[in-house]
């Protein structure tokens, strides 16, 4: 089978408050899968189902056509990398420290970095153009920077599924079209499947093969972005209308927000 992961009739609770509401979506080996919807929509807490920092109330979640209950959390993090949103590191690690920390789930706990190893660090420190930030400490970066090299750190942990939490929220265009292209370089070259949550509907719109519509722990619809993108379907979600613009060109469209008085 051809299935990277599914979820089946997940739900999930903080204590009376339902997040999430039998959802049932699935992507396959080698898919980019892009997660909308609003605040409090329950985006997030997919992710840290399956990050397994959360204990899902009913359902079951498949990875690589095993239950997740299946895997030990070492197993998990030779298959599942991440990238947050943001990250506390409580004692003054350098970059190049922090994003060799993605190599820990292949090495046994008294093995040194080698050579090898050190030459993928800098190999991604080149890719992600953070040569000058190798020796910096990580927290004394700023936000994009930060977030920069924890995708750096995903990326040497090679993993066959990356997620990512509202990867662009700190980044400027010239970074977020960085990002596009790294992963969709992954997804080419190393048949890496990515799930990411976003607010950012042109970003989704550039990069998915799918996306799923989220809005209180219900999907409103899973499908190719250009046929779940649509100006009813994004009323629905976010209560407001967006604009859609298509290049006659290239046939890319690009959102934006429907002033009342426009």
């Amino acid at each position: 089978m051809n299935t990277c992961l599914a979820y089946h009739n997940v739900s999930f609770s903080y204590g009376e408050r339902a997040v999430l509401r039998r959802i049932s979506f699935s992507m396959d080996k080698g898919e980019i899968l892009g997660i909308l919807g609003p605040n409090g929509a329950g985006k997030t807490t997919i992710l840290k189902c399956l990050l397994k920092t959360v204990s899902i109330k009913e359902g079951t979640i498949n990875l690589f056509n095993k239950a997740l209950t299946h895997y030990s959390q070492m197993e998990a993090s030779r298959l599942i990398s991440y990238v947050p949103q943001e990250i506390n590191i409580p004692f003054s690690f350098s970059v190049s420290e922090v994003i060799m920390m993605g190599r820990y789930p292949h090495k046994s706990p008294i093995s040194i970095e080698g050579d090898a190893e050190r030459c993928l660090v800098e190999k991604t420190l080149l890719q992600i153009e953070g040569q000058s930030l190798a020796h910096r400490p990580f927290n004394e970066l700023s936000g994009g920077e930060k977030q920069r090299i924890l995708l750096a750190r995903a990326m040497v942990q090679d993993t066959p599924l990356m997620l990512l939490d509202e990867p662009t929220s700190n980044l400027d265009i010239k970074n977020i079209t960085m990002l596009l292209k790294i992963l969709q370089e992954r997804r080419n070259n190393t048949g890496q499947s990515i799930l990411f949550v976003t607010h950012d509907l042109n970003f989704c719109a550039s990069l998915a093969d799918k996306a799923v519509l989220l809005k209180e722990g219900d999907i409103l619809a899973t499908g190719k972005p250009k046929d779940v993108l649509t100006p009813d379907n994004l009323r629905r979600l976010y209560e407001t209308d967006v604009r859609i613009i298509e290049d006659a060109a290239t046939g890319e469209r690009f959102f934006t927000y429907q002033s009342k008085g426009g």
